[in-house]
């Protein structure tokens, strides 16, 4: 039995069968490690895993549906950032809150995020993948309520932090169970694939909510969060099995997590991916966060309008997700330097349309789907180039990186909401800043990545999965 769930398992990693090298260490049957240099780890499988919970309608990790559920996980604080933004005026409106105070509505859920992330990474390593999303799934739905029934902007801001922090469990999990089941190509393609899917809540997430706004009031759209978490909860629990087969019983000592967070901070590939990942997503949300207030009190667009367009903008990083996952043989710094290019050029653009006073929905529109696409194209390359280093603490290296981008992402709100003077100008100008910091970083890091890549020896990394 030990032999065939090893076979099983090298499948999976798609190991040849006369390349399956290193049978050993069988343990009364229960325990067995192989090791396949090419692909760099080690997996160990264990037959009896008696504390996973089974799911009685398993979703297969090699099929469609597995790629839709991780991608309704991520979807998480996409719905939760967007659904809101075409609300945001309302919201001022009726709690009688300044603009710099409404934004604190996306920028406390972002620090919140931030914070769930550096929480859920080593709390997945060591509870398990499943329960760990089901605790996230239950903060976020509890907090969905708080700020539906939220009588003042302080509360809700307070309950949008909350909110934040449970929905950080999706993507920092998510992205730990494909490093779980996947590596190398394969895992790099399932990121962006990831990606695809999960840009339908950008596309749509404005529009809906502008829709229940609309037809509801703005509470209503807390309520929708709030049903949204309570059937991915179910979800998970019906179809979603655990991926993670050893659970690291120290992740949460206090010693543990300084020492992996350090090793992955230490790591000077992780180290720059992160960075990169952090300054990208920066430059997203300056858009993300403005285009509210740009589309709809500067061009006077209404609300369905301004989803739409947002939509389209969405679309943009599908594209640019799509893309990556079909030139997945194409070397990731030369994606990432393509990406990191296109975004500078496009932001300098739309700075200089807003300074020549000839900014408008159709002169910006191109040139906003351009910028969206290079993101597209950069996020997946990123996510696996930080965790690829360190996949045996892939929660930690996921967790850092979500918490980068989210920290990035606070700060660029707040920037904008402080430039904000009824221009475009503050939109415009934060992601043509994130996006200079971020090329410039890139090309002064190329070299160093360069010279890890050829003096580091080869890694022999542990990747613990499940016997899908």
């Amino acid at each position: 039995m030990a032999y065939v769930a090893a076979c099983e398992a090298s499948e999976i990693l798609d190991i040849p069968a006369n390349d399956r090298l290193g049978l050993s260490n069988i343990r009364n049957g229960s325990m067995l490690l192989f090791y396949y240099p090419k692909k760099m780890c080690n997996s160990v499988v264990y037959e009896e895993k008696r504390y996973l919970l089974n799911a009685p309608y398993k979703i297969h990790s090699n099929s469609g549906l597995f790629i839709v559920l991780l991608a309704a996980v991520v979807m998480l604080p996409s719905l939760s950032i967007d659904s809101c933004l075409a609300s945001l005026p309302n919201i001022g409106f009726s709690l009688h809150a300044q603009p710099a105070a409404t934004a604190l509505i996306l920028s406390l859920f972002m620090a919140g995020f931030a914070v769930g992330q550096i929480i859920f990474g080593p709390l997945c390593d060591r509870l398990g993948r499943r329960p760990t999303l089901l605790i996230g799934c239950a903060v976020f739905t509890i907090a969905a309520l708080g700020c539906a029934t939220a009588p003042s902007i302080l509360t809700l801001v307070c309950w949008r932090f909350l909110q934040g922090i449970g929905a950080a469990a999706g993507p920092v999990i998510s992205f730990a169970i494909v490093r779980d089941l996947f590596v190398g190509a394969g895992a790099r393609k399932r990121f962006a694939y990831v990606g695809v899917v999960a840009t339908l809540a950008p596309i749509i997430a404005p529009t809906l909510g502008g829709l229940i706004s609309s037809w509801a009031g703005w509470r209503a759209v807390f309520y929708f969060l709030a049903a949204g978490g309570i059937l991915l909860g179910m979800v998970i629990v019906l179809c979603l099995e655990e991926s993670i087969v050893r659970r690291d019983k120290q992740a949460l000592l206090i010693s543990n997590l300084a020492t992996n967070y350090w090793r992955v901070i230490s790591d000077r590939a992780c180290r720059t991916y992160v960075i990169i990942g952090g300054l990208s997503f920066g430059g997203l949300f300056a858009y993300v966060s403005g285009s509210a207030f740009v589309f709809i009190e500067v061009f006077k667009l209404d609300q369905r309008m301004f989803g739409v367009l947002f939509a389209l903008n969405a679309l943009g990083i599908a594209l640019g997700a799509l893309t990556t996952g079909r030139l997945s043989s194409v070397p990731a710094k030369r994606m990432i330097s393509i990406g990191l290019a296109i975004g500078l050029v496009t932001s300098g653009v739309l700075v200089s349309l807003t300074v020549a006073h000839a900014i408008t929905p159709l002169s910006a529109m191109p040139f906003l789907m351009l910028n969206t696409f290079a993101i597209g194209m950069v996020t997946p390359n990123v996510v696996h180039g930080t965790m690829e280093p360190v996949p045996e603490i892939a929660g930690v290296a996921s967790s850092l990186f979500g918490s980068a981008r989210m920290l990035a992402g606070a700060i660029s709100t707040e920037v904008v909401a402080f430039w904000y003077n009824g221009t475009p100008m503050a939109m415009t100008g934060a992601m043509l800043l994130f996006a200079a910091v971020a090329f410039g970083f890139w090309v002064l890091s190329l070299r160093s990545l360069d010279e890890v890549r050829h003096a580091a020896p080869e890694r022999h990394a542990e990747n613990s999965f499940a016997n899908h």
